[in-house]
């Protein structure tokens, strides 16, 4: 009798289990046939890592032409915001670049790819400034010496290896500086236009314009008469930037450029006015303009993060990190406010993760880049091409 029951009962669970499988596999089938073409087209891929969009270029002609398109390109743009860390290893024998995800640097370096525009080193390659998965990289002549000026500035998209060569045409020979003053490149949406700005060592400011290839000089710029730093931030339609004034004891002062009217506007910053304090760059969280300072002797390291609240009316102290161990101060770099609230940061030429609550005791080793850490860049992965406009 028992051995009875138990057959029937392995017989119904058997029944349960093929019955429960048919209704599931029915389920599917009828949520696949309630998926629109729209949907897969506009909310999925949309949402895809670009990588993943690449690929499904193979899948028709019609995905092709749809994926390809510069509305699903603005559209997938619009929910990309996974940055990667941009490598070129200068001490490579070849001319490669390799990634590094920001959230998950554990995962080390990705395998090196080729450059696709040609240069000589990767010495002669410099990583200059990013924005919406394009990078400006400067290219020097192996025959310049001196190494004072760039002999071409390239648009690149390291995802697709599509580059554009900037045309030369009203260029000032100012445009092509190796200069470490402020280099910006942002994205026009009234003219729907990619630009670049770049700063001389003359404190001269002049705009490239994607769409039209051409160089233009900003005449308004009174206030660039002192020393600028490649430190910047765009916010709202407006870039700041960081200008070191030795006029008023050697402080740090903030000013804003309107995009619109390419008019300049000086932001109080009273927490800059220290002379042991250095500027470690701008970065945007939350809709808010924060500045990194460093503020070091010979025992001891600090690095606060500022928040600017409105056009600068008022600043609050949001982070502030103790590290005794941080070593020069050239060393030390914040890099990525992670998802989990840490801070990706650069320590000499190891990545570590920094809890901001607890910077003393959870510093951590993640990745030891080498050498090659100091030719660095940040930025999205994105289909957006440096040669869309041409025709």
């Amino acid at each position: 009798m028992a051995a009875k029951k138990t057959h029937h009962s392995h017989r119904r669970r058997k029944a349960m289990a093929a019955k429960k499988t048919h209704h599931s596999h029915r389920r599917r089938k009828a949520m696949a046939a309630e998926l629109s073409p729209d949907i897969v087209l506009f909310h999925i891929l949309a949402r895809l890592p670009a990588k993943s969009v690449v690929r499904f270029k193979c899948v028709s002609k019609g995905w092709h032409s749809f994926l390809t398109t510069p509305m699903f390109t603005n559209m997938h743009l619009h929910h990309q915001n996974r940055h990667k860390l941009l490598f070129i290893p200068k001490t490579s024998s070849s001319c490669t670049f390799r990634t590094i995800d920001c959230e998950s640097p554990k995962d080390g370096l990705t395998a090196p790819r080729s450059l696709p525009f040609k240069v000589d080193s990767p010495r002669n390659v410099s990583i200059i400034t990013s924005f919406n998965g394009l990078v400006c990289v400067g290219i020097i002549e192996q025959d310049n010496v001196e190494e004072e000026y760039y002999s071409d500035l390239v648009l690149w998209n390291p995802l697709t290896c599509e580059y554009r060569i900037l045309s030369k045409t009203n260029a000032h020979k100012e445009c092509y500086e190796t200069t470490t003053r402020a280099s910006v490149l942002y994205y026009t949406s009234s003219e729907d236009d990619y630009k670049l700005l770049r700063v001389t060592n003359s404190c001269d400011a002049y705009i490239y314009s994607l769409k039209s290839d051409l160089w233009r000089k900003i005449e308004s710029t009174e206030n660039f008469h002192r020393w600028i730093s490649n430190h910047c931030a765009l916010l709202n339609g407006k870039l700041y930037f960081l200008k070191y004034d030795e006029a008023i004891n050697k402080s740090h002062l903030v000013i804003s450029l309107d995009l619109k009217t390419e008019k300049f506007t000086e932001v109080t910053t009273p927490f800059f006015r220290d002379s042991t304090a250095i500027c470690m760059g701008f970065t945007v969280l939350r809709g808010c303009i924060h500045v990194w300072m460093l503020h070091h002797s010979d025992l001891w390291r600090r690095i606060e993060l500022w928040r600017m609240d409105g056009d600068g009316d008022s600043w609050m102290k949001v982070v502030t990190c103790t590290n005794a161990a941080c070593g020069c101060t050239w060393c030390v770099q914040p890099l990525h406010l992670m998802a989990d609230g840490n801070w990706l940061m650069r320590y000499g030429e190891c990545l570590c993760i920094t809890d901001p609550n607890d910077p003393l005791n959870s510093t951590r080793v993640v990745t030891d880049m080498g050498t090659g850490i100091r030719r660095r860049g940040k930025c999205i992965e994105t289909l957006v091409s440096p040669n869309q406009y041409m025709k």
